[in-house]
């Protein structure tokens, strides 16, 4: 169980037990208040700071604190002097109590193996914490009645827990030389049911004694005649081992004999395997050789189909190769045009401002004529600038004209490289057609002797199953025999492992009978 709750047990029963017994005088009601708290502390300092986990030593931390704090609280709320002494004598008795309390408590709960105080202390602390405690609470003694009453029985119940312990130790060591066998010594004790309890045992030890004695005696007679089974079977064994021996070396050489010729038989049947699966695969290859010599005719006649593509686009890649060698010449008679075009615009542009000049001049009469000259000089600068529009079109056809010239000879330089290529893959292709004719020849040749081999296998595979079938017979039989023998010859171990074993047991008992005799 948790520890704090075992100690919570022991601050409850302090608490409780003080409490009772205090309450038969008036004290002030603040006396317990201070009372609760030192406690509390010691319950604190028992969880939290002290290590100690012995009964003993916790037991009377419970008892010093108990009448301890009864006496701090006194002080504190300055009973007299009177009261004061009567309250030393409650806090001895209710810490005695308390100390009972959590040292059984402590005992019950916890599954922790601990030393404790001996038994006669026990039974007088036990006697004396609860007989006091009933006396000073029911009767309303003096404190000096009181401390007559306690100390009378505190001699007392130590003296009888001395008695009572000292009589049971008696007893029991003369108990404990009895269940050992040592029957001379008498109990140590005057007491009449611990006598009849001696002679009881005395007497069923006797018994068990003479039970033993007999037991020991037929286990003797059990081993004699376990030896001479044992002896008599494994000479029986010995033989049939012998002949288990020869007839497994029969059976040995006639299943050997079987084994090699269904070897024989296996890999026989495994070469017609593997001549069927050698027929069947050459004639798919001779199959697949015709279909091979049909793909590069086709792919012959296809290279050829492609050549004559090439040549024909490389024909017509040079025709326009020439007409765009025409398109570049005509582009720049076209530009010669505009300069001369450009030449005359820009001559009609100056007469025209010579005309506007010479207008000006005269004034009012030539203002008709400066008008004309402004119209021929804005004709002349729209003319300039479609001379320049057109200048920059054929410029840009000029480029792109050579782009294309210069993309058709890279087409013409691949297309000179297909055609390489296809003349090497045509003599590539009637290469391989002619390679296909000759492997389709000698596959034919290897398809009719692998028909021959499949037969004169399959005859070979009849004749030697004949001869397996005669030595599995053989080594059937053998092995039927042998198995027989076998099977004896396990009766018989079984037989003496059951004689071995019961000597065991024996064996056994004799040392358990030993045992109990010490």
């Amino acid at each position: 169980m948790n520890k704090k709750l075992i100690h919570l047990w022991g601050i409850a029963g302090q608490f409780i037990f003080f409490f009772i017994i205090t309450k038969r005088f008036a004290l002030p009601d603040n006396l317990y208040l201070y009372y609760t708290i030192l406690i509390f502390l010691v319950f604190l300092y028992n969880i939290f700071i002290r290590q100690e986990t012995s009964r003993v030593i916790t037991s009377l931390v419970y008892l010093i604190s108990t009448f301890g704090a009864g006496l701090i609280a006194g002080f504190l709320t300055g009973i007299p002097r009177e009261n004061f002494f009567r309250l030393l004598l409650d806090g001895i008795i209710s810490g005695v109590m308390a100390m009972m309390t959590f040292y059984y408590a402590k005992n019950f709960l916890s599954a922790e193996e601990q030393i404790g105080f001996d038994s006669s202390v026990e039974l007088g602390i036990t006697i004396f914490g609860t007989s006091t405690y009933i006396i000073l609470t029911i009767l309303p003694l003096t404190i000096i009645d009181g401390l007559i009453v306690a100390l009378l029985f505190l001699i007392s119940s130590f003296f009888v827990g001395f008695v009572i312990t000292s009589a049971l130790k008696k007893s029991a060591l003369g108990l404990i030389s009895v269940v050992n066998g040592d029957t001379s010594r008498k109990p140590l004790s005057y007491t009449t049911i611990l006598q009849e309890l001696f002679k009881t045992i005395s007497e069923r030890n006797s018994r068990i004694n003479s039970s033993i004695n007999d037991v020991s005696n037929v286990s003797k007679e059990i081993r004699t005649s376990a030896e001479d089974l044992s002896s008599a079977s494994e000479e029986m064994n010995a033989s049939l081992e012998e002949v288990s021996s020869t007839v497994q070396h029969i059976a040995k050489g006639a299943q050997e004999q079987s084994e090699a010729i269904t070897a024989i038989a296996k890999a026989i049947d495994e070469l017609n395997n593997l001549t069927s699966s050698i027929s069947s695969q050459v004639k798919m290859a001779n199959v697949s050789s015709r279909r091979t010599t049909d793909s590069a005719k086709k792919g012959l006649e296809l290279s050829a189909h492609l050549a004559k593509i090439l040549k024909e686009i490389f024909e017509q890649t040079k025709i326009i190769e020439d007409k765009m060698a025409v398109l570049r010449e005509q582009a720049t008679e076209i530009k010669k045009i505009v300069d001369i075009i450009q030449g005359i615009t820009e001559q009609t542009d100056l007469l025209a401002l010579n005309a506007a000049i010479e207008a000006a001049r005269v004034g009012e009469q030539g203002r008709g004529f400066a008008v004309v000259a402004d119209e021929i000089r804005n004709l002349a600068n729209e003319s300039q600038h479609s001379s320049s529009t057109v200048e920059e079109l054929i410029s840009q056809i000029n480029k792109t004209t050579q782009e294309l010239n210069n993309l058709l000879n890279l087409e013409r330089e691949k297309i000179d490289e297909a055609n390489l290529s296809a003349g090497q893959s045509e003599e590539e292709f009637t290469g391989i057609v002619k390679a296909v004719d000759l492997v389709t020849d000698m596959i034919g040749r290897i398809n009719e002797a692998a028909g021959n081999q499949l037969q004169n296998t399959a005859e070979l595979v009849k004749k030697v199953e004949e001869v397996a079938q005669v030595a599995t017979d053989t080594a059937a039989a053998t092995q039927q025999v042998s198995a027989a023998v076998q099977q004896q010859t396990a009766s018989m171990e079984e037989f003496t492992s059951t004689a071995q074993m019961l000597s065991q047991i024996v064996n056994r008992l004799e040392e358990a009978i030993q045992a109990l005799k010490k």
